[in-house]
């Protein structure tokens, strides 16, 4: 045990000598590794960039939703559509389901489609009326005709009107999305015998993927409503972005096979760098180790001490690169590649950083097969 602590020391000595005495071996395996990890960094950064403002601009767009219609044939029943709470379960989406049952005016020529829900999305719901349980106009705040305040509504075809109270919601929220231009929010049993008697009814039921990765999201939930509209007779349509989607994904898989030819290229030029300059160095030492090895020191040790070394530069190079990239990483992203003002957190571009790691390790690996080529010949053969 302790000749082989000694033994370890003496390699780890040996090393850092070689260091010093002949510093441009190490200093040009860690400017190579670093610059060449550097430039990987923000090449394969681009590219989850460039995904990531894709992603960002199909969602706000409307990519990540998925639309029903369904028609309530005569003299049926309630169809048994998902709750929220089921679809975020199934799915991993979030909905909303609206009853459309006719047309409001609001002040002066403000026309907004009347909207109810059933019991199932009444916790949904019941938050978006006013503080007294009434009906409520809703508007996206940004585009919003009217200002918060109680107004008089007059239902379209009917007789009277009443009094509702008008919210803005955020753009964002799925009612308003849904509903861009607003919608006047009646609760139930005040239109409930606009919903009894022969006619034909309606519902629309909107869909929000949560983790929109690619088109199998959207595919996902349009399969899934497009089974229950088959099971329960409904008529109607699903309709989504998934085409769109599937162009993009065509698109990121050649960006893949560009980040899988680029880190084959580091593989090549690290890989022939490390054992270039690790065979110089075995040669330049390799009586010394010859020695060693009559002495009774195992090759494995020689050869473990020439990884672990290029391991240790690997590594000392690859962390400053990823130090580096983290800090430079918005100006170069938007002086070099116009992609505005998107970053990267670490847990963004980790992926990225474990293929290049994975891929200097496999260097790291393959530039010790000449080590133990060498360290494996026979001891006369050298000491003759």
């Amino acid at each position: 045990m302790i000749s082989l602590i000694l033994t370890i020391l003496y390699l780890a000595k040996d090393t850092v000598h070689r260091w010093f005495t002949r510093a441009s071996s190490p200093l040009a395996r860690v400017l190579v590794v670093f610059f060449l990890s550097l430039c990987a960094l923000f090449f394969l950064g681009s590219y989850v960039i460039s995904a990531k403002a894709i992603r960002d601009k199909i969602r706000s767009r409307g990519g990540d939703l998925v639309a029903a219609f369904f028609v309530i044939p005569e003299n049926t029943g309630t169809p048994c559509l998902p709750s929220r709470a089921e679809t975020l379960q199934l799915l991993g989406a979030d909905s909303i389901d609206i009853i459309p049952v006719g047309s409001a005016t609001a002040g002066e020529r403000n026309h907004v489609q009347m909207i109810t829900y059933s019991f199932r999305r009444a916790a949904q719901f019941m938050p978006l009326l006013s503080p007294s349980g009434g009906p409520t106009l809703l508007y996206p705040e940004d585009n919003a005709p009217l200002p918060p305040g109680p107004v008089d509504v007059k239902t379209m075809g009917q007789q009277g009107g009443f009094t509702a109270m008008v919210r803005h919601l955020p753009s964002d929220h799925l009612l308003m999305r849904l509903q861009q231009n607003g919608a006047l929010l009646v609760p139930p049993h005040m239109v409930e015998h606009m919903l009894t008697g022969s006619n034909t009814r309606y519902e629309r039921m909107l869909l929000q993927v949560k983790e929109l990765e690619n088109a199998e999201s959207l595919h996902r939930v349009s399969r899934f409503l497009n089974r229950l509209k088959r099971l329960e007779k409904l008529e109607g349509n699903v309709s989504s972005a998934a085409p769109l989607l599937e162009e993009m994904d065509i698109i990121l898989g050649n960006q893949t096979q560009c980040r899988a030819a680029f880190c084959l290229g580091i593989v090549v030029i690290v890989g022939i760098l490390l054992t270039a300059l690790a065979g110089m160095e075995y040669r330049q030492n390799e009586f010394i180790y010859t020695l060693m090895k009559s002495f009774g020191i195992h090759p494995i040790l020689l050869v473990g001490s020439f990884i672990v070394e290029n391991l240790v530069l690997v590594s000392i190079s690859f962390a400053a690169a990823v130090t580096t990239f983290m800090y430079s990483q918005k100006i170069i992203v938007t002086q070099f590649f116009k992609m505005g003002m998107y970053t990267l957190e670490l847990q963004e571009i980790m992926p990225e950083i474990r293929l290049i790691s994975y891929t200097l390790l496999f260097c790291v690996l393959v530039s010790s097969i000449p080590i133990m080529v060498a360290a494996n010949r026979q001891i006369g053969r050298v000491l003759k």
